[in-house]
Order: structure tokens, then C-alpha cells, then sequence
């Protein structure tokens, strides 16, 4: 027992920053409705205007850290309850995507600002301790678990014998009851999200002196707390918070025991672990609901026969022509067909069926390992392609298993645990990147086409890229198409029907993975060798937020999130990671807000059509210009006084 001791302590150390960032977490949840997932950006966020204001200019920290719980926490709270207000009843997607913009953008913000260097943060606790049964415990680890635990518990004696908390918890159960006995739920909100902001910038604070500076070390660290959150059930504080203590001492534990590769990073993802098996195995009737209706993709009538001919014989011809056009830019644009393959399988899964995925480069990266290996083995490279794809699809049926019974905001915290284990244990494997960390392989010759010449490869990747496209719209004007958007709009009405639900998405997501693992294999072999970071979690994240800007039209999104994410940073070089980071990050933001008020605004454009309308009609308008309505409620012009039949 003696053995484990350091590791407890440890873990009840981490554990209760875990328990106290779940409980800001849980709390802005049921008071709002939306699950915020820049959280851990949040918390980065705090320890850096800390370490602004205490070490680059000289502020006490007790004054420092005064300014960063309190004037950060009251006036990022009183933001983010204003950004967010609309999202309270909004589509999973437009949560996710403004909550991830957030997330990028504030951590595109901070390497902006601070650089990508880890900096050092100076512990201001006192370091000394004693001793318990031998095993050193520092007075810095007493201190932030009684501080979180004094936080949970005075939040908790808070909501349930002030008036506040008491509206506060009113506001979870009915909002509508609370405005008619003359409270304003709004009010109660802004309050939440202010406690739920300091509450993760407190435990930056207390993370930070550990792990040094880093914004998405931070981020990602706190985001941890999500497996607290699903052992309190997203409802419950209390439970949260000891959630948190069970986290972080399994975590803590884990690697004790867990010391040989590729298993040495499952202690970094046991809380994910943790939010998966929780999510799958408890009935979604004990969990509270994480949204509103699924947004898919536009339905807009089909264009006339000769406009898809001319479209597509423009496009096509512009294609063909475009390495001749474009000189040595022509690897951006290469780049960008692999890409619009990876990212049109992510639209057939956000867009047509209404299924959230934010592991989405996890099934890429099984393609490009695959291809490396099977190349490398003498395989020619079609048929490693092939077989790429192939190997992502039990993948993709895997996390199917999941959707199956999950939807929505859910499905999204399952998938990113999924992403984040992907990378911390899989990806170490040999089957994937292994102890190299990256997976290499060559160009291929097919024939007369020679695919070490750029030109020549750039048309093998346009035939495949042609060929997944045609497959999607295939798939999305088929019968399992219509199936799809009557999944999204309707699982139940699907199901009642008589037609399985669960086969639906099994097959959504199989074929989704099978397309991303091609996009995969194409990336590998245009740049010969490629590392594990470019499949990362975070990148699956920003693939999501980049789609989402784009709009909700199946082709024209990926085509236009290709030519962002690949295309535009090669010709804007003051574009760097970062400033993506922060540039799509903050139009993802937007895009969130446009998709959670597609309604208020087409009925706005719709209102302000019919205003010009009638002030064109009541204007001082030539009567020989003037529109009118015919009685089948169609336009018509009347020319001097004379109405045409």
C-alpha cells in the first residue's frame, strides 16, 4: 500500500483541479444548455493574464490572481453567456462549432501573443511540505485540493440556500416558470457563466506551476475534467466533483502499472476512457438533453440539366488546366484535392445523416499508415489505397457502436475521447506510427503515368479525389441517402417506419472512414512522409470548425474548407499556424452564430425583401416601373397604368 501512496496523493492532487473545472463546467451545462468545449481554453486563458500580469508586469500575486478570478472571471462570463444565449435550444453542430472556434481562436490568441515556447510559470504556493508515512506531500498540493474542495462545496452550499441558487437551479428545471414569477433567467445565466469562468481559471492557476505555460497542454489537461462530468452525469456537482478525484487518481495509478509502449500514454487518456464507458453504458434517460434539432445539409431544387453540364465542364476544364496555371504552387492544390476527400466524408457525416465526429482525421491517419506499410512491403500503391480504406471501415463500425445509442453533443464528447485515446496509445503502435512517431512512403508509377512528377500525380490525385465526389453525390441522391436526412430530421420517425436506425448509421459511418482513409493515403503520398501531430485531435477539431464556416451544401463546403485549410495559407504567408488558429477559430464563432439563428435570419432577409418590396411599390417610383401581385400571389409589372394578362 505504502507503494501507491505517492500516486494517490498525486491523483487526489490533479483530481480536484478535475473535480472543480467539471463543476464549472456542469454548471454553466444545465444553467445554459451548452456544453462548452473551449472550457480548457479558458482555463489556459487565466493562467496566462496571470502570468501577464504577475510576472511581465511586476503585480503581487495575490493581486494577480485576485484580478484573474474575479475581472476575468465576471466580464468572460458575462461574454460568453451573451455569445452563447442563442445556442440554448440550437443544433449539436452549431454548438460545437462556435465552442470550438472559441477554443481555437482563443488559442490562436495566446501563441499570437506569448509565443509557442513553453514558459515558465513560477510557482506562487509555498513549495515546502511534510511527510505521511514516508511519502513527501507539498504544501502546494494541500492548498489546491482544499481551495477546489472549498470551491465545489461553497458552490454547492450556494445554489441550494441562496435565492440566486435557488433560481439558479430553478432555471435547469423550467426557464419559462422562473420569467413568470418575475425573475429574469437570463440574469441567473450571466451569474453561472462568471462562477463556471473563474472556477477554470482557478484551476489553470493551480495546473500551471506543474506544467509550465502552454496553451494546449493546458487546454487539453483541463478538457480531462470532461470524464469527471460524466460520472456526475453532466447534472450532478457533487458527483463531479468526486468524479474528479476518481480520475485523476486512476490516471495517476495508471502509470505506475502501465510502462511499456505503445501502452505508456493510456494514463493521459484514462479519463476519456472514462467518459466513453460512462456515456455507453448509462441510458440516455438519466442524462439531460444536450440540444435541439440536427441541421442538415441544404435542400435546395435542382439546378436545370444544362447548368450542371456548363458547371461541369468549367470546373472541369479548369481542373485539367490548373497545373499549367498555377507554377510551383501546384503541391497547394494537390493538397487540397486529398483534402477535399477527407473533408467531403466529414460533410456526409455533419451535413446529410446529422452525425457529429470529431475524430475524423483518426480514420485518415489509418489510411496513410496503412499505405506506408503496405508500399513498403512491395504492395503496389492502388491496391494499398484500396486496402487503406478497408481498414478504417471496422474502425468506423466501431465508433458507430456508439451513435447508436448517442446523439448530438454526446456523440461529440465520445468521438473526441476516442480521437484523443487514437492518439495517445494507437498511433504509438506498430501498426501505426510507432516508436518513429511518423510513417514514410513513395510515389507511384502506373503505367506510362509517372507519379514522381508532380504534374503527373497531381492528375492521379484529381481522378481519385472525381471518383469520391462522384461517390458521395451518388450515395446522397440514392435511397440511403434519403435515409440519411430522414435519420437527421427524424431517428423516430425512421424507426417507426420500420427501417433500422442503427444500420443507418453503421453504414454512415463506415463509408465515412473508408473515404477518409483514402484522403489519408494520398496525403502520405504526396509529401512521402508524414507524422502523427497532422492527425491530431485538435486538427480533427479545426476540421470541424473550417466545415462548419463553409457552409451546409454537401460538395461546395468541402470543396470551399479544402481550399482554406490547404490552398489559402500557401499563397497568404503571414498565415501561419497560428494565425489560422486564431483567423478560422474566430469565423467558426460567427458560423455558430449563423447556424443557431439560420431561422431568425431567414426571417429577417425574408422581412426585409418584403419592406423593399413595398417601399419600391410606395416610392417614388416611374408608375411604368412599378411591381404588383396577381391574385395567385406571383409578381407582375404594370406598365403605365396597364397590367399585363
Amino acid at each position: 500500500m505504502k507503494e501507491l501512496l505517492p500516486f494517490v496523493i498525486v491523483g487526489i492532487a490533479s483530481g480536484s483541479v478535475y473535480g472543480l473545472a467539471g463543476v464549472g463546467l456542469v454548471l454553466t451545462f444545465r444553467t445554459s444548455g451548452v456544453l462548452n468545449f473551449a472550457h480548457g481554453a479558458t482555463a489556459a486563458a487565466g493562467a496566462f493574464l496571470f502570468y501577464w500580469l504577475h510576472v511581465e508586469h511586476g503585480l503581487a500575486w495575490p493581486l494577480a490572481c485576485a484580478v484573474t478570478l474575479v475581472v476575468f472571471g465576471f466580464v468572460g462570463g458575462l461574454a460568453l453567456e451573451r455569445l452563447t444565449r442563442s445556442l440554448n435550444r440550437a443544433s449539436p453542430v452549431a454548438v460545437v462549432v462556435l465552442t470550438v472556434g472559441l477554443l481555437l481562436a482563443t488559442q490562436g490568441f495566446l501563441a499570437l501573443r506569448f509565443g509557442d515556447a513553453i514558459r515558465y510559470f513560477p510557482a506562487f504556493l509555498p513549495t515546502s511540505g511534510f511527510h505521511v508515512a514516508g511519502v513527501g506531500v507539498g504544501w502546494d498540493q494541500v492548498i489546491g485540493a482544499v481551495v477546489a474542495l472549498a470551491g465545489a462545496a461553497g458552490l454547492y452550499a450556494f445554489l441550494r440556500l441562496s435565492h440566486t441558487g435557488r433560481s439558479m437551479r430553478a432555471v435547469v428545471e423550467n426557464p419559462t416558470l422562473v420569467q413568470l414569477t418575475g425573475q429574469r433567467p437570463a440574469t441567473t445565466a450571466r451569474i453561472a457563466w462568471a462562477i463556471g469562468t473563474s472556477f477554470a481559471a482557478l484551476s489553470g492557476l493551480l495546473l500551471a506551476p506543474t506544467l509550465g505555460l502552454d496553451a494546449t497542454l493546458l487546454t487539453f489537461l483541463v478538457v480531462q475534467s470532461f470524464g469527471a462530468c460524466a460520472i456526475g452525469l453532466f447534472k450532478s456537482l457533487p458527483l463531479t466533483y468526486v468524479g474528479g478525484l476518481v480520475v485523476g487518481v486512476a490516471a495517476s495509478l495508471a502509470t505506475k502499472y502501465i510502462t511499456v509502449r505503445p501502452w505508456t500514454g493510456l494514463p493521459s487518456a484514462v479519463p476519456f476512457l472514462i467518459l466513453i464507458v460512462v456515456l455507453v453504458a448509462v441510458s440516455n434517460t438519466k442524462l439531460p438533453d444536450a440540444g435541439g434539432r440536427i441541421i442538415v445539409a441544404d435542400r435546395r431544387p435542382p439546378r436545370p440539366a444544362w447548368r450542371s453540364v456548363a458547371l461541369a465542364i468549367v470546373g472541369g476544364g479548369t481542373l485539367v488546366a490548373l497545373p499549367f496555371l498555377v507554377g510551383t504552387y501546384l503541391p497547394l492544390w494537390t493538397n487540397a484535392l486529398s483534402m477535399v476527400v477527407i473533408v467531403g466524408s466529414l460533410a456526409l457525416l455533419l451535413w446529410t445523416s446529422g452525425q457529429l465526429s470529431l475524430c475524423h482525421l483518426s480514420f485518415a491517419a489509418l489510411g496513410a499508415t496503412t499505405v506506408g506499410h503496405l508500399t513498403g512491403s512491395g504492395a503496389p500503391w492502388l491496391v494499398a489505397l484500396l486496402v487503406g480504406g478497408l481498414v478504417a471501415v471496422p474502425v468506423g463500425a466501431l465508433v458507430a457502436i456508439p451513435a447508436i445509442r448517442l446523439s448530438g453533443i454526446y456523440l461529440g464528447l465520445v468521438t473526441l475521447g476516442f480521437a484523443i485515446l487514437m492518439q495517445n496509445v494507437v498511433f504509438q503502435s506498430g501498426f501505426m506510427f510507432g516508436t518513429e512517431t511518423a510513417v514514410s512512403t513513395h510515389r507511384p508509377v502506373l503505367g506510362f503515368v509517372d507519379g514522381r512528377s508532380d504534374t503527373w500525380f497531381y492528375f492521379v490525385v484529381l481522378a481519385v479525389a472525381v471518383a469520391v465526389v462522384a461517390s458521395l453525390l451518388a450515395i446522397q441522391r440514392a435511397q440511403l441517402g434519403r435515409l440519411l436526412r430522414a435519420m437527421a430530421e427524424s431517428p423516430l420517425m425512421l424507426a417507426t417506419s420500420g427501417l433500422d436506425v442503427s444500420t443507418t448509421k453503421v453504414l454512415v459511418f463506415c463509408a465515412s472512414a473508408f473515404f477518409a482513409a483514402i484522403g489519408g493515403g494520398l496525403l502520405v503520398t504526396q509529401y512521402g512522409s508524414i507524422a502523427g501531430l497532422a492527425f491530431s485531435p485538435l486538427q480533427s477539431l479545426l476540421l470541424v470548425a473550417v466545415l462548419g464556416i463553409c457552409g451546409t451544401a454537401l460538395v461546395r463546403s468541402s470543396v470551399l474548407a479544402a481550399l482554406l485549410v490547404a490552398v489559402l495559407p500557401g499563397y497568404v504567408h503571414a498565415l501561419d499556424t497560428n494565425t489560422q488558429q486564431f483567423v478560422f477559430g474566430t469565423a467558426a464563432v460567427a458560423a455558430g452564430l449563423a447556424l443557431a439563428n439560420r431561422p431568425a435570419l431567414a426571417a429577417w432577409f425574408a422581412r426585409s425583401a418584403a419592406e423593399t418590396e413595398d417601399r419600391v411599390q410606395r416610392g417614388p417610383v416611374p408608375e411604368r416601373l412599378r411591381v404588383a401581385r396577381r391574385g395567385d400571389g406571383r409578381r407582375r409589372s404594370v406598365f403605365a397604368g396597364r397590367g399585363a394578362p
